[in-house]
């Protein structure tokens, strides 16, 4: 996966925030990014129930995108790289048999990430939405990236 080029589009993309800052502190900044992740992860959980592939792709690329961002805001774009080998490695994974237990796991090390400093937990979570997609919702590699960059690339 592209994840060096993704990330740069990533940060030139501009995305709105959920929820204002309430000021400019590097603190507030942080809460902002990793809030913006948490709820783009509840917004990609909310829509796999639907038959919209197109939708839920978005919404798995704007989660994608949000873990980029967290990422290079935390120096950890090295541990979120990947090749085509460890992509294909997620593939060899067995389905979720609870979509409500990934979400609650995902979230869970996506705030320890940021109230217990575990980045760890954060790379774990990543981990868990690349296998999500590429398992549960049988997205290929490729399709994430084109899409990816059709959103993001403006």
């Amino acid at each position: 996966m592209k994840v060096n080029e993704m990330s740069v589009i990533a940060r030139h993309a501009m995305l709105p925030s959920y929820i204002n800052m309430a000021n400019f502190s590097e603190r507030e900044r942080q809460a902002t990014l990793y809030t913006d992740l948490s709820l783009s992860v509840s917004e990609l959980f909310l829509e796999v129930q639907s038959d919209k592939s197109q939708v839920i792709l978005d919404k798995f690329c704007n989660s994608v995108c949000r873990f980029l961002l967290v990422a290079s805001s935390q120096n950890l774009l090295d541990k979120f790289l990947l090749d085509k080998i460890q992509f294909a490695q997620f593939k060899n994974k067995w389905a979720s048999k609870s979509f409500n237990t990934v979400y609650l796991i995902m979230d869970q090390q996506i705030l320890n990430a940021y109230f217990k400093h575990q980045t760890d937990d954060l790379i774990h979570a990543w981990h868990m939405l690349l296998k999500f997609g590429a398992v549960d919702l049988r997205f290929s590699e490729e399709e994430i990236e084109d899409r990816f960059f059709q959103l993001f690339s403006k």
